[in-house]
């Protein structure tokens, strides 16, 4: 049996029922695995707010992606103290259902996000839809609760932005702030939690969803980019493989498998922002070398990442002494970067496994992308290519026309990569080492989520609208229905 046939079997059986799922679906963040690359043809080559809109529709506030299965496309959103999960028909764009569910509470984020963020998963008749101030959900395709499972309060320090992802009738979550940190999965047809495997808080947490690396359904792997390291659990039980520190430090960008390797992304050294004293001389007030959580309480980035230090590293006694500050692991200018880790092997890894490691011009949000035998990094409207066998850059680029900050990790397809920035510029790119520009359009409004391929189509949520694109030729399929 392949790895990829194990890898879609594992990913995809079902307890209590059978549910047939399409190659084209994608049904979690960054689609197939998380790897952000599908297997779709005609996929259209030009996208603009004005050019190959199939259909649109508005949508609420969030941050989530699309994630699209069996002709539905699934979002959240959120208005006031409301948290929704959306449902349309991926043809038509016609709302097919939308639950409003009340918040339990107020949880911190990030600005340039919000209550929203983490992208619901499926496995083709149900949905998992992770509401960081209430919990995790499960529906069916119709629309109806099955079940739900109370989570937090968190202590994060830019809010929860990690996705659950869906393996074999169970649903996983990996939560990483600086107070606690676990990887959990619960039944998907009754929320039962089924383990639970605490892990080491870091410094500040980590903001990335788990990838999957099946040999086999016995023996496949969760995979974690975390506070402090990089970690394989084994699906069936939570238990902890295999670790290499220094790898991920305080990641957001997600990683993903190819082969016997994971790819991960963070720029090095993420956690040395400021020394213990500058922090002192910005919070110790009473100068006693000691930072209090009073002291901190105006700054609630520093005052949680205190606490964290104090409950995690230190002796709980509500100040971060400098000797427990550097306990912290906030990492080292030699910890992070591009980072190609071989899976294997049990306990430490780190001295035996690290296949190669790049530190220079890397993103923080946006994810890898390898695709053809090319991998791909996208900082700031700079393109790198690089060699996945060797790390050895390739080509180095700004994509004109398109520069500024990007959120939405890249994806790819038909010979094609997708960029999208803040500002909502969307490029297509001729893919491969010398990539070349095909096209850059306009939607005209800010994008943070990651963009989904489906059916031949592209599917991409603004602030404010969700977008259908395809080729002229797909109009007709797709109803010829555009919304306002």
């Amino acid at each position: 049996m392949t790895r990829h046939l194990t890898l879609a079997l594992v990913c995809g059986s079902i307890v209590g029922g059978s549910v047939v799922v399409s190659a084209s679906d994608w049904m979690r963040f960054r689609g197939p695995n998380g790897t952000g690359v599908s297997t779709d043809r005609g996929l259209p080559t030009v996208i603009d707010r004005d050019k190959g809109v199939l259909w649109s529709a508005k949508l609420p506030k969030g941050s989530s992606s699309p994630v699209i299965a069996q002709g539905r496309v699934y979002l959240t959103a959120y208005e006031g103290d409301q948290r929704f999960v959306l449902c349309y028909d991926a043809a038509t764009g016609q709302e097919r259902w939308r639950l409003a569910v009340q918040r339990s509470r107020a949880e911190r984020f990030h600005s340039a996000h919000g209550p929203a963020t983490p992208t619901p998963a499926t496995d083709g008749g149900r949905v998992f839809a992770y509401l960081p101030e209430l919990g995790l959900l499960a529906f069916n395709r119709d629309g109806r609760e099955l079940w739900r499972v109370a989570l937090g309060p968190f202590a994060s320090v830019h809010g929860m932005a990690s996705s659950p992802i869906y393996v074999a009738g169970r649903v996983v979550l990996f939560v990483d702030t600086p107070v606690e940190s676990f990887v959990i999965a619960f039944d998907a047809a009754t929320g039962r939690q089924v383990w639970k495997t605490d892990r080491t808080p870091g410094a500040m947490g980590s903001f990335t969803t788990p990838t999957l690396y099946a040999e086999d359904s016995e023996r496949a792997q969760i995979i974690v980019a975390g506070a402090d390291e990089l970690t394989g659990y084994l699906a069936a039980t939570g238990e902890r493989v295999w670790w290499a520190r220094g790898v991920s430090i305080t990641p957001a960008a997600p990683p993903f498998v190819s082969g016997d390797s994971v790819y991960s992304l963070e720029p090095p050294a993420t956690g040395n922002m400021s020394s213990f004293a500058d922090l002192t001389k910005r919070f110790d007030t009473n100068q006693d070398g000691r930072i209090t959580q009073a002291e901190a309480a105006s700054d609630l980035f520093w005052a949680e990442t205190f606490r964290g230090l104090d409950l995690r590293r230190g002796n709980a006694d509500g100040a971060v002494t400098e000797e427990e500050f550097k306990r912290g692991a906030f990492g080292t200018p030699q910890d992070g970067g591009l980072v190609r880790t071989r899976i294997g092997g049990r306990g430490d890894v780190g001295a035996t496994h690290i296949m190669w490691r790049y530190d220079k011009g890397l993103p923080y949000f946006t994810g890898a992308l390898l695709y053809d035998g090319v991998l791909y990094t996208l900082r700031n409207g700079t393109l790198t290519t690089f060699s996945p066998d060797t790390g050895a850059m390739l080509k180095q680029q700004r994509v004109m026309n398109a520069l500024g900050e990007y959120y939405a990790s890249p994806i790819a397809g038909d010979g094609k990569i997708y960029l999208v920035n803040l500002d909502g510029q969307v490029t297509v790119l001729k893919a491969g080492a010398q990539w070349e520009v095909l096209s850059t359009g306009d939607l005209h409004e800010r994008v943070t989520a990651t963009p989904a391929i489906a059916d031949g189509r592209v599917y991409i949520r603004t602030d404010g609208m969700l977008y259908c694109f395809g080729p002229p030729a797909s109009t007709a399929a797709a109803g010829q229905r555009r919304g306002v």
